[in-house]
């Protein structure tokens, strides 16, 4: 059953459009489940509560596009309202039956249906009937696990096209970072897969056929090269696997049909790709698992040309004047390939709000659309794009209403920006007087000077972790001093609170590679580097002998679980502390010392952590996270991801109260710092000390401005009243609607 499943997913998967994929999966059906006909119904666009005949086999082709059924109409309505299986001896005998004349049903009284349901929406319904003869229990599990698996795979075959048809296409994904942009899609694929290859032509086939072939003798002769190693330690027969992959690059269809495609005028990874799906779908249609199992031979080999291609390809990128970054899952080191000043906008498949990426892409001030689910990457190359960064959404190839529509959004956020810089040099305080500190979020040397012209108070959170991602090797003590030194120095007479290094989970260094089950759970920030000290100790080095000068620093210790990891990192801290006293020969004030609540560990124990530190901040996303056990890069759950969620904001006042106990300053320094909505619920804590990226800095201050501490408080104890995140974030907009500021939460005024 498992091959059978497998194989039609991948059928699917494989269909260039929608019309193809259900052809498909009604020819796969009426072959493997002995069925003598098969509808597919598929529900509209544009009335979802209403479903459409798309597909059938075995019945009159006439009727397909016909026949529709609203949500309990009929039996295939049936089955969509109450979003469960049917298996019925003698349909046309159930009340709810509704014949379709000139179908040909009649003559197939046995049916099976199963809807189609993806993320609790129905999408359809698969239904196959018999002559004669029950559907077992067996069919009707297999039938009903096929559709569970086809829902993504049928979303997948519907967008397949939208990137070249000129039609616009709205996709939908999650607020990454907030913004607008209109631009031209770039999609850079660094040889992870060949499913996201970009479509693109190209107009010198004769280069183009050199570099593939170049690219195809270097994987051979890496091939040979390994198999001689191997030899070594291995029998001959387990070696045979790398001769047989070399002997497939020497020449046949592989290389004969990619090449044909290429001199049709397509780029060699595309004609590849193409070429390579092809000829392991041919192995991943045998019934013998041996021989299927071949077919991950051929995407193996497939992988180790595309990455030589890629290689050779990511040297002379060309990207637009604005241009909007797309990909399967587009990474920290994407964005730093693409020039800063041309960067627009992101639109990616995975992730969410507050993934690594897109918290990048708020200090940026880049909007970005995460968890975009069955993006056609490969087919966006090139194309027209507006992106919406706060509502999650983007337009492909947009009309030319919404261009214009677009267009005024961006104006009128240009004048809400404008007026913001009216308040760059008025204090943070509340209409009742009510100080607020504001600092920024930082970790690129691009925000140093944006941060000083808006009026940050200094820096609130520098993430050490970005110099250690940009480079193939830790920096040495020297190289951070340097680092340091500059931002210290930027900041001199401000705090900078510099974060030790906070890598693992979805920040991960190539050179120091960390393979878990659930890296969230696992080994990342001071569980690493008190298990390699030597990290630590160097680092903090690095930090303490910049601060000799400036004397502006404060640390930052990441991912706090407890005071017993709290100690160890004080005892080498006060270390490197009496290391530097001896070397220079005087003495040195050690700099104030916060954790970092983020683990829910932390928050039950505040008063002891606040008993051994100097301050605290209070790191959202990842107490978002962890309290709502929601992976925050997961966009299967990422509307559970709420940092206004009740069970957040009912902790975040229980450290607010338990730092009280000891007079211990509370700061924040996730994104809900930044979030307007975010900033009304923060200060109603008696939080005063927010730390967010420097696009956000003059918005939270025009919030504060906007309201009262009094006011601000109350609304929290509403808001507290509320088991629904989605209600208390309503709240908080329709008072910022109150006040004329809703321009700050979404596109328009």
């Amino acid at each position: 059953m498992i091959h059978r499943l497998q194989r039609i997913v991948q059928e699917v998967n494989r269909a260039p459009d929608i019309h193809r994929a259900l052809v498909s999966i009604t020819d796969s059906l009426t072959r493997d489940l002995n069925a003598d006909a098969c509808t597919i119904f598929l529900a509209r666009k544009d009335r979802p509560d209403t479903l459409v005949l798309q597909a059938c086999g075995g019945l009159n082709p006439e009727i397909i596009g016909k026949v529709e059924r609203k949500l309990g109409q009929g039996l295939i309505g049936t089955i969509a309202a109450r979003a469960e299986a049917m298996n019925l001896d003698n349909a046309p005998e159930h009340p709810k039956f509704m014949l379709v004349p000139g179908s040909g049903e009649t003559d197939y009284p046995i049916m099976l249906g199963v809807p189609i349901i993806a993320h609790r929406n129905v999408l359809g319904v698969i239904a196959i009937q018999r002559r004669e003869g029950s559907f077992n229990e067996d069919e009707e599990a297999f039938l009903t696990t096929l559709a569970a698996q086809l829902a993504t795979s049928i979303e997948r075959a519907e967008s397949q096209g939208i990137g070249v048809e000129r039609s616009t296409h709205l996709i939908k994904g999650v607020a990454g970072a907030p913004g607008m942009a209109i631009g031209v899609a770039r999609v850079l694929n660094r040889g992870v897969n060949l499913e996201s290859v970009p479509d693109k032509r190209i107009e010198d086939c004769a280069a183009e056929l050199d570099r593939f072939r170049s690219a195809v003798r270097k994987v051979c002769a890496e091939l040979t090269d390994q198999a001689e190693l191997m030899r070594e330690v291995l029998p001959e027969e387990e070696c045979a696997l790398f001769i047989a992959y070399a002997q497939m690059l020497s020449g046949g269809s592989l290389i004969e049909d990619t090449e044909k495609g290429i001199k049709e005028g397509r780029w060699a990874p595309s004609s590849w790709r193409d070429t390579v799906e092809q000829h392991a779908h041919v192995f991943t249609q045998m019934e013998d698992p041996y021989l299927a199992e071949r077919a991950n031979d051929i995407r193996d080999l497939g992988l180790r040309v595309l990455r030589k291609l890629m290689l050779e390809n990511d040297r002379h990128v060309d990207f637009p004047q604005v241009t909007i970054l797309v990909g399967d899952e587009v990474t920290a080191s994407d964005l730093a390939d693409v020039p800063l000043q041309r960067l627009k906008g992101i639109v990616s498949a995975h992730g969410s709000s507050s993934s690594h990426v897109a918290i990048l892409a708020h200090a940026l001030g880049i909007p970005a659309v995460m968890g975009v689910s069955n993006l056609p990457v490969k087919q966006l190359d090139g194309v027209d794009l507006v992106v919406d960064g706060y509502n999650g959404s983007a337009f492909i190839n947009p009309s030319k209403a919404i261009l214009v529509e677009y267009r005024k959004y961006l104006r009128e956020e240009a004048a809400i920006e404008q007026s913001l810089l009216e308040i760059k040099n008025l204090p943070a305080a509340t209409i009742d007087d009510h100080k607020v500190s504001l600092l920024v979020n930082s970790g690129l040397m691009s925000d140093f000077t944006p941060s000083l012209r808006s009026g940050a108070e200094g820096v609130g959170l520098y993430r050490t972790e970005i110099p250690f991602q940009i480079r193939d090797r830790f920096p040495s003590e020297e190289e951070q001093f340097l680092i340091y030194r500059d931002v210290l120095e930027t900041f001199k007479g401000m705090p900078v609170v510099l974060r030790t290094l906070d890598v693992g989970g979805d920040k991960p260094l190539s050179y120091f590679p960390i393979k878990e089950a659930n890296p969230f759970l696992g080994w990342r920030g001071v569980r690493i580097t008190l298990d390699h000290p030597e990290i630590f100790l160097t680092q903090v080095r690095a930090m303490m002998r910049a601060n000799v000068s400036s004397k502006n620093l404060e640390i930052l210790l990441p991912m706090i679980s407890g005071r017993p990891e709290l100690e160890e990192c004080l005892v080498l801290i006060r270390r490197v502390r009496d290391e530097i006293e001896e070397e220079l020969g005087q003495q040195i004030t050690l700099p104030r010392i916060g954790a970092m609540i983020e683990v829910p560990s932390a928050v039950y124990q505040i008063e002891d952590i606040c008993a051994l530190t100097d301050f605290v901040s209070v790191g959202t996303n990842d107490l978002t996270q962890y309290l709502l056990a929601v992976d925050r890069n997961n966009e299967n759950v990422a509307d559970l991801y709420s940092s206004l969620h009740p069970a957040v904001l009912k902790a975040m006042c229980q450290i607010v109260q338990g730092a009280a106990v000891s007079g211990t300053p509370v700061s924040v320094c996730g994104e809900l710092a930044g979030d307007p909505l975010g900033v009304m619920a923060l200060l109603g804590m008696g939080i005063d000390s927010l730390s967010m990226s420097v696009g956000s800095l003059l918005r939270a201050k025009k919030v504060i401005m906007s309201f009262s501490y009094t006011e601000l408080a109350e609304l929290l104890q509403q808001a507290l009243t509320y088991s629904d995140a989605g209600k208390i974030r309503q709240m908080y907009a329709a008072k910022l609607d109150e006040r004329g500021l809703g321009g700050l939460i979404r596109a328009g005024h």
